[in-house]
């Protein structure tokens, strides 16, 4: 197949009251006839059938106590109490009674009939379950309609409300309260398969740009390599990538072609490795992280072995590794890129099942500051993610929304790479709307 991306190339009128000259003959009076309506004729038959044989019974029942009390006082006295209770049940009865047809009788006058509480099953839509084929060189195209924009994190409630289907019970790091960066925008796009928010931060004086995304299978996780094969000379900018791609979320990867370091693993197939001191971050078909840390893969055949057994589709060789299993990870040396100085940082973040965070720190509008790779940690650790793996920052890193650079890269503007890693609709093109 060939493969060539998109970069490369009204009211009625009263009618008047008529005067008879004529008079009319004279007619005998006559009780006019009254019409039964139907709350009538409800209400007669109620009667009838129930209350009319209740109150018979009732009297019958007074009655025969007042014989009883006349003609045998002692064993009237004893039963008083049982008779009494049993009155008191019948009155009971009567009043449900006529509650019941004093319901009736409204319903049946205001024409309406009585509905239950819908239940979960019948509010619920059935949503059908979309994969993207493996094969698939780019996604189906994002519904437009499904993007939105709000200026406030709390004109965003109905918009969490409608995504709670495809949340199934995990919290979002993104709030209602999240004090975003001034000046910013919330970005999100919801559809039957994937619902993604971005927004902008600041801490430590860093503008923070986060991506949160929660897709409903593991196939619209993916990666992309610039014209589509591993190992082309070619390289684009993330904002072209991610529109050849169809990408509703894309972030800038770890430009493989520029260093040598770390496990490359692409469709499954281990490509090339120098495992001595990088960290490697794998992720599986499920859309799980996983790492392996310096020395422990050094050939090829060590990362097919590894990529064998965990089922792995592919990796990203940059580092370090940030956060393991909810864990903060502390580094006072790596040997690839500046950890101890102030520089332009990007992160994957796993938050819970099919559930990610993509976030990059840069300088921004008098925010002035970068931070080490410590204090990047800090505060995507504070985020609660599970997992986080540091990816190529600088000039590289970028996140990218409905084909539109959302932060400010080191330099104000995008390098070309040579990869990039995206989150996709997997719903056909021209399938449902958001929620």
């Amino acid at each position: 197949m060939g493969y060539k991306p998109k970069y490369a190339a009204s009211s009625r009128k009263r009618q008047p009251d008529v005067i008879h000259t004529r008079p009319e003959p004279e007619r005998k009076a006559s009780r006019p006839k009254r019409e039964q309506s139907r709350a009538g004729r409800i209400f007669q038959i109620i009667l009838t059938v129930i209350l009319a044989p209740v109150c018979a019974f009732a009297t019958g029942k007074l009655l025969m106590d007042m014989v009883e009390t006349v003609g045998r006082p002692k064993t009237a006295a004893v039963s008083n109490i049982q008779n009494m209770e049993a009155l008191d049940d019948f009155d009971a009865y009567v009043e449900k009674a006529i509650s019941l047809a004093d319901s009736g009788l409204k319903v049946s006058h205001l024409g309406l009939t009585e509905q239950t509480e819908p239940t979960q099953e019948e509010t619920e839509p059935v949503r059908q379950h979309y994969t993207i084929p493996d094969d698939a060189l780019v996604a189906p195209k994002p519904n437009p309609s499904c993007y939105g924009q709000v200026d406030s994190p709390v004109e965003m409630e109905p918009i969490l409300k409608q995504a709670k289907w495809i949340l199934d019970g995990q919290q979002t790091y993104f709030q209602t309260n999240q004090q975003i960066y001034e000046d910013s925008c919330i970005r999100y796009y919801l559809d039957d398969s994937i619902f993604a928010v971005t927004w902008q931060e600041v801490h430590d004086d860093s503008v923070y740009t986060f991506s949160e995304i929660k897709v409903a299978d593991a196939s619209q996780f993916r990666r992309h390599l610039a014209d589509g094969t591993y190992g082309s000379d070619t390289q684009y900018l993330t904002t072209e990538m991610a529109e050849t791609v169809n990408a509703v979320v894309a972030s800038s990867g770890d430009f493989y072609r520029f260093r040598n370091f770390g496990a490359v693993v692409y469709q499954g197939q281990a490509k090339r490795v120098e495992g001595t001191y990088a960290e490697t971050c794998y992720i599986d078909r499920n859309g799980d992280m996983h790492f392996t840390r310096g020395g422990e893969v050094l050939k090829v055949q060590d990362v097919q072995t590894y990529v064998d057994e965990h089922d792995i589709n592919f990796s990203l060789a940059f580092g370090p590794i940030l956060v393991d299993n909810y864990e903060l990870q502390e580094h006072t040396w790596y040997g690839v890129g500046e950890i101890t100085e102030g520089y332009a940082r990007a992160a994957l973040c796993q938050m819970d099942t099919l559930h990610y965070l993509v976030a990059v720190a840069n300088i921004d509008k008098g925010h002035n500051s970068v931070p080490t790779v410590a204090q990047f940690a800090k505060n995507i650790a504070a985020t609660g993610c599970r997992m986080a793996y540091c990816l190529d920052g600088g000039q590289t890193g970028a996140i990218v929304m409905n084909n539109i650079l959302i932060n400010r890269p080191a330099k104000g503007e995008q390098r070309k790479i040579s990869d990039i890693i995206y989150f996709a609709t997997a719903v056909p093109e021209g399938g449902t709307d958001n929620g």
